[in-house]
């Protein structure tokens, strides 16, 4: 796990500038990669830069990156891991496509002897994987930068800058410390924040910086750009569907997903570096670290926080778990004091505006105290198996769309006089969906996520019009008639929209940046593509909701059958659920309003609608625009 950061396009840059540039670049993403940095130029066409996180090959200089191949003149720069690296490199060996002499024992050279052997495109079908990087064909004279399927790893780039270079990096605040862009803030990205507390790509919060898709590539030569999608879930899932046993065979179902889910786990169990688990109790992070007691002949460490308050503190659940698979376990007692003093620092490290994460930092943090560089997590569960309540949301709303044939003005007066009697963000948001035109997920799933609805966010930027909400765009172009998606099982799509909105724009992001602050890499087994694919191309009726009398992700549970016990199943799911309502009324209210205040100040929004919209919302709305004021500020935006 690293960072990686370039230049193409130098022919603007003095000599030796655009080598000054990457290595700035680099040094403002340290924390990703203290092990070593370095940098590179050809002088002529591109610079590369990369901090190292060694988990391979500990000991040798020769996995220390850019890597250079002197005959070719070719370069790469890497961050992530390859987990089928080892049958990648034995492939090279007995073929005749590549003559490479491998020096090193780890993923990067693979990957780099792969990229030179087989090109871009089929070595990116072969890996499996989290990944981002930048790889320059010296005698093509091209840059080929790629990102892994789900977008665990992130890549942003920038083409509008004073130098008309290409830079990249991955983090936003790398970008900006070459110099070379301006600090401007996107208004589309804006209204998408303030609708989702988060930026889907291809836009960020800053104008002239892009994050490039999940599953694309860029290949840049010349003057020509061209941006492809290599990897697209639902058609991938299309093709899983044809070799599924039958609905009927749940044994072989199970089976299959318990063996596949362990061939995952124990592929990210690879390291020459101390792994562990994050570990709270729950169905996720009880089946993975069941898994890799199974395949581990040593005590797997095991990392939970334990909170002084009763009514936060599940410890004891994952102090169970831990007894039954005799893990080494480590209880990261705090104290609600503990847990403040972290904000700053957590606010320091947001590479991007996000109002949570607060958890990731800090067991993150605690996790790589303990001397762990690998952790793996259960993140990617709920959005592959129905786990969370907006999947059964959206069935209970398909069940009611013979409610469209109502009169609008009545579907209007029903929602406004349930308004009324439960006041709410949810109660606003089903007064919506019953105004609305149509019942179908297009138009109700963009509404489950969002945090400001458009009459709120309209009142905050002072205007009459809004960019389109870009879920709406994705999930409608996605499941029109004649894309792969269109076809796959109602709960499928559901989770398609869920891999893209909240899993990647999120959760996936809030993990690399929060654990990457720590220097520690997080691996989720649950987000193995052959996995991912298997489980939506499943039918709604092996994979429900959860019910009174059944459990969340039945389908889950028994496959893993032994490893997660009735009374984990059955547990009502709590995670690590802070008071933030009373903290920004009391122990956080000085950093809350400095937020505020730097969002008022900053002319992009009208002052007395924020005011008025605070006085009635819910903290994560409140902390929401307070996270964004303060990371305007912190990065001088404008």
């Amino acid at each position: 796990m690293c960072g990686i950061a370039g230049v193409f396009g130098i022919e603007n840059f003095p000599e030796g500038e655009s080598q000054s540039a990457a290595l700035k670049m680099v040094e403002a993403m340290s924390h990703r990669g203290p092990n070593s940095k370095g940098t590179w130029s050809d002088n002529k066409n591109v610079s590369l830069g990369h901090s190292r996180l060694c988990i391979f090959d500990t000991e040798s200089a020769e996995a220390n990156q850019p890597l250079l191949d002197k005959p070719s003149g070719d370069a790469l720069v890497f961050n992530g891991e390859i987990y089928n690296f080892r049958a990648l490199r034995a492939e090279l060996k007995a073929s005749n496509d590549s003559d490479h002499t491998f020096k090193s024992s780890g993923d990067s050279e693979v990957l780099f002897a792969a990229l030179r052997a087989w090109g871009l495109d089929k070595t990116l079908h072969k890996l499996d994987g989290m990944f981002a990087f930048a790889w320059w064909n010296a005698a093509e004279e091209k840059l080929s930068m790629a990102r892994d399927r789900f977008g665990i790893k992130p890549l942003y780039w920038s083409s509008e800058n004073e130098k008309g270079a290409i830079l990249f990096a991955s983090e936003v605040r790398s970008l900006l410390a070459s110099g070379y862009i301006a600090r401007r803030v996107n208004k589309a990205a804006l209204t998408d924040y303030l609708r989702y507390s988060t930026v889907h790509a291809p836009d960020t919060i800053v104008q002239d910086i892009k994050l490039l898709e999940a599953g694309c590539a860029i290949e840049i030569q010349d003057e020509t750009t061209e941006i492809f999608r290599w990897w697209n879930t639902a058609t991938e899932t299309q093709k899983a569907k044809q070799t599924l046993s039958p609905a009927n065979d749940l044994n072989a179902i199970t089976k299959d997903l318990r063996e596949t889910l362990a061939s995952s786990v124990e592929a990210r169990m690879q390291s020459d570096v101390p792994i562990g688990a994050f570990l709270s109790g729950g169905i996720d992070s009880t089946a993975i670290v069941g898994l890799m007691s199974e395949i581990s002949d040593e005590p797997i460490n095991t990392f939970t926080v334990a909170i002084d308050d009763g009514a936060l503190d599940e410890s004891q659940f994952a102090r169970q778990v831990s007894e039954k698979f005799k893990t080494q376990h480590h209880e990261i007692h705090l104290t609600t004091e503990d847990v403040l003093e972290k904000v700053p620092s957590a606010l320091a490290a947001m590479d991007h505006p996000s109002f949570d994460g607060l958890n990731s930092y800090i067991v993150s943090g605690a996790t790589r105290e303990a001397g762990i560089t690998v952790a793996l997590s259960g993140l990617g569960s709920d959005e592959i198996f129905a786990g969370y309540p907006v999947f059964d949301r959206s069935v209970q709303l398909m069940k009611h769309q013979w409610i469209a044939s109502w009169p609008r003005g009545l579907r209007r007066l029903v929602g406004l006089s349930y308004q009324t009697l439960f006041p709410g963000e949810g109660s606003r948001k089903r007064a919506e969906i019953l105004a609305g035109n149509y019942f179908a997920l297009e138009h109700t799933y963009p509404l489950s996520r969002q945090l400001f609805l458009d009459t709120d966010v309209k009142q905050i930027l002072g205007t009459k019009n809004l960019a389109q909400n870009a879920v709406f765009e994705w999930v409608t172009d996605t499941f029109r008639p004649g894309k792969d998606a269109f076809s796959l099982p109602f709960l499928s799509k559901v989770s398609l929209a869920e891999i893209h909105t909240y899993l990647g724009h999120t959760l996936l992001r809030d993990t690399d940046m929060f654990s990457m602050a720590h220097s520690l890499e997080v691996r989720t087994p649950f987000l193995d593509h052959n996995l991912v694919t298997k489980v939506l191309a499943l039918p709604d009726s092996l994979k429900p909701p959860r019910s009174l009398s059944r459990p969340p992700k039945s389908l889950l549970v028994n496959s893993l059958e032994g490893l997660v016990s009735e009374d984990i199943s059955m547990r009502e799911k709590q995670g690590f659920v802070l008071p933030w309502d009373a903290w920004i009324k009391g122990p956080l209210a000085q950093i809350y309003s400095e937020g505020i205040d730097a969002l008022a100040s900053s002319e992009l929004i009208q002052e007395r609608a924020l005011e008025k919209i605070l006085s009635a919302s819910t903290w994560s709305r409140k902390w929401s625009l307070s996270v964004l004021g303060y990371y305007i500020k912190r990065h001088g935006l404008r």
